[in-house]
């Protein structure tokens, strides 16, 4: 750019009618953008972000309780000398572990959803 281009340290957009268009045509496409994206991306409930959440901790845990029993099985199959019945024994209190955390969760999160829900009605009946 050559050095009369360059505008100097007092100037303002009022003085250049050009960058004050550039400025007014970027303003207006970033608000349009913003409001494109709030048309895509809704603001999501958290109530709802909550219960994804808890769904995948349960994944996460159902798979961490039959990894860990197997490798106890495996490893008390190793020492022992007894394999394969110390990995099938662990492998099936792995899953029975998995279900139970499941089962757990599960009820854990119905009473919050029931707890809820008289919560909203009593709110909607003031």
């Amino acid at each position: 750019m050559a050095e009369q281009d360059r505008p100097t340290a007092g100037s303002s957009d009022a003085e250049d009618p050009a960058l004050a268009r550039l400025d007014r045509d970027l303003e207006a496409v970033r608000d349009r953008q913003a409001a494109e994206a709030a048309k895509r991306r809704p603001d999501a409930d958290p109530r709802q972000t909550a219960t994804v959440g808890k769904a995948w901790s349960l994944a996460i845990e159902m798979v961490a309780a039959v990894g860990v029993s197997v490798f106890i099985g495996w490893w008390l199959d190793r020492w022992l000398g007894s394999a394969p019945w110390g990995l099938v024994g662990f492998i099936l209190l792995g899953i029975a572990a998995a279900m139970w955390s499941a089962i757990r969760t599960g009820l854990m999160m119905q009473r919050q959803q029931l707890a809820d829900s008289e919560r909203d009605a009593k709110k909607e009946g003031d």
